[in-house]
This record gives C-alpha cells, sequence and structure tokens, in this order.
C-alpha cells in the first residue's frame, strides 16, 4: 500500500508540474523567439549552424521533462524491496 501511495503522489505531482506549465511555456516561448531575434540580429548566429532552430524548439522539449522524469521515478519506486 505504501508504493501505491507514493506512485499516486508522484503521478499527482507531475499533473500539477503539467498545469503550472500550461501558464508558464507561452510566456517562455514568446521570450524565446525574442531572444531568438536579438541573437540572429546582434552576433553572427550562422558560424553555429542549428543554434536558432535549437532555441525555438526548447519550449518543446521542456514537456517532456516532468513525464520523464515521473517515469524513472514510478519505476524506481516499483523496484525498491519493500
Amino acid at each position: 500500500m505504501h508504493k501505491l501511495l507514493s506512485v499516486g503522489i508522484t503521478i499527482g505531482a507531475v499533473i500539477m508540474i503539467y498545469l503550472v506549465m500550461l501558464i508558464v511555456v507561452p510566456f517562455l516561448a514568446d521570450t524565446t523567439v525574442s531572444v531568438n531575434a536579438t541573437m540572429a540580429a546582434g552576433s553572427n548566429m550562422t558560424n553555429y549552424p542549428g543554434t536558432s532552430s535549437f532555441m525555438l524548439s526548447i519550449p518543446w522539449i521542456l514537456w517532456f521533462v516532468p513525464g520523464a522524469c515521473g517515469i524513472v521515478i514510478v519505476v524506481g519506486i516499483l523496484r525498491a524491496p519493500d
């Protein structure tokens, strides 16, 4: 029963993180676009291919982090001895 409670708390925490991300990520995406435009205008980003596309993909990558961490934590909880 202890493992079931721990898994439930972990899933609840991941859901809460996703709800917070629903509010935060749109602002982060706007900031990322602004920073990308500023860096493209101010520095020579052509020396580093893929820099602009990676910066613009960071908000999308962030959506996978809580789920992946939650999966690792749940597997750790379930594999731990009683």
